[in-house]
């Protein structure tokens, strides 16, 4: 018989979804699962409810529940509770194709590796962006998969299989988002080699009251920090600098637009002060942004106009957002 794959979906107020989510993690022609749901403290009684009256119809499936602690905790629980030997992580809201993880955990075996990771579609208001990768299918050794890593090729952790080896000692930030970045940079940072599959097997289904969607607070400079973080690790021994500041810069830059579009949706001050604050990370750091041979066209071109002239650019882009918002209203989040 083929391994245990053990599939952790946290879980908050998702009711509407929960089912669908679940039905493709059971529909899938890989046999031999366990699925773990996390009730991360939902306060709807209809979702708890859910989450037990799906493990009482699916003999795979436990419903555990806790206290809020966010996704991160949320899916660390679900490790600790994991009998898999091999790991990988649903978000409630999202579904995923029915060839998902017999695909990941065939590479695995063909390649003899111990991470795979599939390709992923975003799905928003009915439109489709697929992302099949900027990659081959194919294995990537460690400097490889580093670099595409930095370049931000595959942060997500819904899109790996993970053998269970790795996670000793492995953990999400709790209480933090953009816990996927941080917890795959501790575990790729030294893995000898991983597998890619090109085809988009996961479905991130973009809801406008997800983290993406909702007002940007101050919250989400825990992606700043994270990035730091590892620029900080890159920069004392590492070939790949320019790739860790691009990541850096990047989440400045990705996050500077997004929160004054989020200012022009929802007149939101908490979202103009994180315009302010990584507006005044890039004038620092701008002598990192004309050096870094992965910032190029119009990226390099906004974040130099961010770095010398902060309220300028805030004005025109706030500007087009107000009297062209179907045109502009675009901006990354």
């Amino acid at each position: 018989m083929d391994d245990l794959i053990s599939i952790i979906v946290p879980i908050y107020n998702t009711r509407a979804l929960l089912t669908n989510c679940v039905k493709s993690i059971i529909n899938q022609d890989y046999s031999n699962l366990e699925i773990i749901l996390v009730d991360d403290g939902s306060t709807d009684e209809q979702t708890i409810k859910l989450c037990d009256d799906l493990a009482r119809e699916y003999s795979s499936i436990s419903s555990y529940h806790k206290a809020n602690g966010g996704s991160g905790s949320a899916r660390n629980y679900g490790i600790s509770k994991a009998k898999g030997q091999f790991i990988g992580f649903v978000d409630s809201d999202d579904i995923i194709d029915p060839t998902m993880y017999s695909t990941l955990y065939n590479a695995i075996q063909k390649d003899r590796v111990k991470v795979s990771i599939c390709g992923i579609s975003t799905e928003e208001n009915g439109n489709v962006l697929l992302d099949y990768g900027r990659l081959e299918s194919g294995t990537y050794d460690n400097l490889e998969l580093m670099r595409n890593f930095l370049l931000g090729m595959w942060h997500s952790a819904c899109t790996c299989l993970y053998d269970r080896s790795l996670l000793d000692g492995a953990s999400f930030p709790e209480g933090e988002i953009n816990e996927d970045y941080l917890f795959n940079y501790r575990i790729f940072r030294n893995l000898e080699r991983l597998s890619f599959v090109k085809k988009p097997l996961y479905h991130y289904l973009r809801r406008s009251d997800s983290n993406t969607g909702s007002p940007k607070t101050l919250r989400f400079l825990d992606w700043i920090k994270h990035t730091k973080h590892v620029l900080d690790e890159m920069s004392q021994n590492s070939s790949l600098i320019q790739e860790a500041e691009y990541q850096f810069l990047n989440s400045n830059i990705v996050l500077a637009n997004s929160s004054l579009l989020s200012f022009s949706r929802f007149n939101s001050n908490e979202a103009l002060e994180l315009y302010e604050i990584v507006a005044d990370n890039l004038t620092v750091n701008r002598d990192m942004i004309k050096r870094n041979n992965y910032l190029k066209g119009r990226d390099r071109y906004l974040s130099l106009l961010m770095a010398y002239a902060p309220k300028l650019y805030k004005f025109g882009v706030l500007s087009m957002l107000h009297y062209y918002p179907e045109k502009f209203g675009h901006v990354r989040s």
